[in-house]
């Protein structure tokens, strides 16, 4: 089909059975995952016009025309008629089911995600959709490309100023959901895991934006506090028009600021009552919170917050297993911290090895003079050849002024990982 064939019309001309190709507002402003559909009843045109929709485009091809006569009895239907029947059966792709790259999928994903907060915070009731495909595409990468997730986790962490409801939501969902790989959770699991850690702060939309942008509690009062601590329960009653929710799903909501020594909130429950699911998105949650900015809180250095995980597990707030899943999850130096080596050197970190958790893939960026390589060049420090590379330790990339995110966009590089 050809370009001149698709004609664009006023919402007033679109009737049931045109095909919609595109509309003159992002498709993230809308209820629908995707602008691309057949027209079947009047409701939907309404809904169009409720969210500023003028002017749409359609594809005669597909649906109806704006020319199309009418049927002069209830005959054979016509191919138009028959083209348009099938397209009720194959329902078009959302831009998160079409993300090739991790960074499509990423920025469709927080696009869609805040869709979806921005409709809560407005009173409607939550996506199932938007969650499911979500959880669904973020699994699919995972599975094919975690590095490239990963690292695009780390960069969005490095140029985002302040940490939003929503990308705090993302974030926790794939660090949640890339444990659960690592664990071995079934499918199932994993599905109920990924809409938990989507929605597990959702009960913040009750509360007033000034907490909302913080949601942490230093430098509260009492009882900004207290509602601070409201949000878990808050979340249940916001998910109240979602039909038969998961019991898994209401139990993270409800129960991942617990702890299994019995110090969390809001019920204080141990080990024995708090499930597998709710421990994991508690974890990341915490972990994501100390490597992000938020409300003008300056963010930890990641290698520092996971040497918080150790710890947590020590003093008995989570699960030493669980917290040795997370650890191989974002590495004893996670993606995109800037280390010395004992060379002199300096490098970013920018691949993790599994079986080699202290020697991770870089880019070494620097030379011991402090000199600033023209041509970085990455280096797997698992490899049997640089088994004299060593990492000494981590450098705050502040004080170095080293811009880490200028690396992770393009890492030009000599030699292979």
């Amino acid at each position: 089909m050809t370009h001149h064939q698709l004609k664009q019309i006023s919402i007033d001309e679109l009737t049931p059975g045109m095909y919609v190709v595109g509309v003159d507002v992002p498709w993230y402003r809308t209820p629908f995952l995707s602008h691309k559909r057949l027209i079947q009843d009047l409701a939907t045109i309404d809904i169009m016009r409720q969210c500023g929709i003028r002017t749409v485009t359609i594809d005669p091809e597909k649906g109806k025309d704006t020319t199309a006569p009418e049927p002069a009895d209830h005959g054979n239907p016509t191919p138009v008629e028959e083209a348009a029947s099938a397209q009720i059966l194959t329902p078009s792709l959302s831009p998160l089911d079409e993300a090739h790259s991790a960074q499509e999928l990423y920025a469709a994903a927080e696009e869609a995600i805040h869709q979806m907060f921005d409709h809560l915070m407005q009173g409607g009731p939550p996506s199932s959709s938007i969650a499911k495909t979500t959880v669904t595409n973020v699994m699919r990468h995972l599975l094919t490309n975690r590095n490239d997730l990963m690292t695009q986790l780390a960069l969005r962490k490095i140029k985002r100023f302040d940490q939003s409801l929503a990308a705090h939501s993302l974030d926790t969902c794939i660090l949640a959901l890339a444990v659960s790989v690592e664990y071995g959770l079934d499918h199932a699991a994993q599905l109920h895991l990924g809409t938990g850690a989507l929605l597990h702060d959702v009960g913040y939309v009750r509360l007033p934006r000034n907490l909302v942008r913080k949601r942490h509690e230093e430098g509260c009062t009492e009882e900004e506090r207290i509602l601070l601590r409201q949000h878990p329960s808050l979340g249940l009653t916001v998910l109240t028009a979602w039909n038969n929710i998961p019991d898994e799903v209401t139990h993270i909501i409800r129960h991942h600021h617990e702890r299994v020594d019995g110090s969390g909130f809001p019920d204080g429950l141990h080990c024995t009552s708090l499930s597998l699911l709710a421990q994991i998105v508690g974890m990341v949650d915490w972990y994501d919170s100390m490597v992000s900015r938020r409300g003008g809180r300056p963010t930890m250095l990641p290698h520092d917050a996971v040497r918080r995980l150790f710890l947590s597990a020590k003093e008995g707030s989570f699960e030493p297993t669980l917290i040795e899943t997370a650890v191989r999850v974002v590495g004893v130096y996670p993606i995109g911290s800037l280390v010395l080596l004992n060379t002199g050197e300096q490098a970013i970190v920018v691949g993790l090895n599994s079986e080699a958790r202290l020697k991770p893939k870089v880019l070494i960026i620097k030379g011991p003079r402090g000199e600033a390589y023209v041509r970085p060049q990455r280096v797997d420090l698992a490899a049997p050849k640089q088994a004299a590379h060593t990492i000494v330790r981590v450098l705050d990339p502040a004080h170095e002024f080293v811009n880490i995110a200028l690396y992770l966009d393009d890492p030009t590089s000599e030699g292979s990982p």
